[in-house]
């Protein structure tokens, strides 16, 4: 049986689409006068939709200048962009009709997920594990809420900052940041684990959670199941520890003398362990950024560069594109004809989309700064640079310039967020023309490189 003629679109032009209709609707929303307190004009309600759709998180104007409802409209749209139009969609369907095998197919290439078989048991645990985590999330941020605002305000608050949190949105309600929580340890390390938890991606999720299971079943059985981790898991969490632990120390040591001084230690140990998983993705401010030192801005820019995994909330270049370039830097070093990680050795093909995603990103930060530049002459190189790469990563930090961007300069940032939450490698899949059998190769020849 045939699948719904929509699925006859590439899976990537479906996953742009989805996108647009959610930023689409998520204007209309926000520009109904029971969405706002004040007017606010059509380009700053879209530039939100945008945002938070892409759970980027940076903002044109506060969040208080939506009501209630609007705000709830927000909470929405970053729940939606943080699991996908599709996820839930095919979500939904699964429910009630069996998915087809084109569909199964399809959906299995939207969510990069290798068994198109079992598609439904992962878009179950997709959703079940992500809203399990929330509440968990929710219940625990609302122990330190409770204390400063009326029961239904904490409540409020625990929810968006858990959805915004573990969906790598960015999005606070407070005002500026989350510096009110800088001297509190405990809801920045909630937070923090959140954010981990949204950016190491639902394929790593289910590659734990079948081996959770297999472990359980194993204690009563004479012969036990072998336990196997994939490459992709072991590579995510690897390098994601990491470049933690990495952003970490050096943020400590950069910073505790700056913008870290007035507080404790074990404050500035939170802090900087909460920034340095926020860089990735998120984009939680818990100190000023106007007043971070230029290696921090650079080390910021390459952590929001990188990114989150595959497959998850967050956006950025993703971990294992940049665990194998890195990888096959070494390998080109080390003079071998393979790229191997972990005993395993990387197909050619994946070599060579990991050096176009790597190239267009750099290409598109260029073409985004160098626009920028001429839109917005007020501001310096690092501002811009800092800017351009936050929206395209869509981690959502901002040196504080965002709200001065010119209407040219806000439909690039625009752009550049969308463009990074589908994905460079997938819009240009998206928008190629179909693909045509090669009957013909032309002969090789060599040329002199370096």
């Amino acid at each position: 049986m045939a699948g719904p003629k929509f699925l006859k679109l590439s899976p990537g032009r479906i996953l742009v689409l989805s996108f647009l209709f959610v930023i689409t609707a998520g204007a209309f929303l926000l520009s109904l006068p029971m969405s706002r307190v004040i007017d606010i004009p059509l380009i700053d309600i879209l530039f939100t939709s945008t945002s938070a759709t892409c759970v980027t998180g940076l903002k044109i104007v506060p969040m208080s200048y939506f009501s209630f409802f609007g705000q709830c409209v927000i909470l929405c749209l970053i729940q939606i962009g943080g699991l996908g139009l599709m996820t839930l969609s095919l979500f939904l369907v699964s429910l009630v009709l069996n998915l087809s095998l084109i569909t199964k197919l399809v959906a299995g290439r939207i969510l990069d997920f290798e068994f198109s078989g079992k598609i439904k048991t992962f878009l179950k645990l997709i959703i079940g594990f992500t809203f399990i985590t929330e509440a968990i999330g929710a219940a625990f941020l609302y122990l330190h809420f409770k204390d400063i605002f009326p029961t239904g305000k904490a409540i409020f608050y625990s929810v968006f900052h858990s959805i915004s949190a573990f969906c790598n949105a960015g999005a606070t309600l407070f005002e500026p940041g989350l510096t009110e929580l800088s001297h509190n340890g405990f809801p920045l390390f909630t937070m923090s684990i959140l954010i981990f938890l949204g950016g190491i991606g639902f394929v790593v999720w289910y590659e734990i959670g079948k081996n959770v299971i297999i472990s359980i079943k194993n204690w009563w059985k004479e012969e036990p199941k072998k336990i196997t981790t994939s490459l992709h898991t072991k590579i995510v969490l690897i390098t994601s520890t990491m470049l933690v632990v990495f952003g970490s120390i050096i943020f400590f040591v950069l910073e505790r003398t700056n913008t870290l001084k007035n507080f404790s230690i074990w404050n500035q140990i939170s802090n900087s362990i909460f920034l340095s998983i926020s860089a990735r993705t998120a984009g939680f401010e818990s100190l000023n950024f106007s007043q971070l030192t230029l290696p921090i801005l650079l080390l910021f820019i390459v952590l929001m560069f990188i990114g989150a995994s595959s497959s998850s909330t967050g956006g950025g270049v993703k971990v294992t594109t940049f665990t194998l370039f890195i990888a096959s830097i070494a390998a080109f070093v080390k003079n071998k004809e393979t790229v191997e990680l972990y005993g395993r050795s990387i197909p050619a093909e994946q070599i060579f989309k990991t050096t176009v995603i790597i190239a267009l990103s750099l290409g598109w930060v260029g073409i985004t700064t160098f626009i920028l530049l001429i839109t917005e002459p007020q501001f310096s190189f690092i501002q811009i640079l800092f800017e351009s790469v936050s929206a395209f990563s869509t981690a959502g930090y901002s040196t504080g310039i965002t709200p001065f961007i010119s209407n040219w300069g806000k439909f690039v940032l625009m752009f550049s967020m969308l463009l990074g939450r589908v994905g460079a490698l997938t819009l240009v899949l998206a928008l190629r023309k179909k693909e045509e059998k090669q009957l013909y190769k032309y002969p090789e020849e060599r040329v002199l490189l370096g």
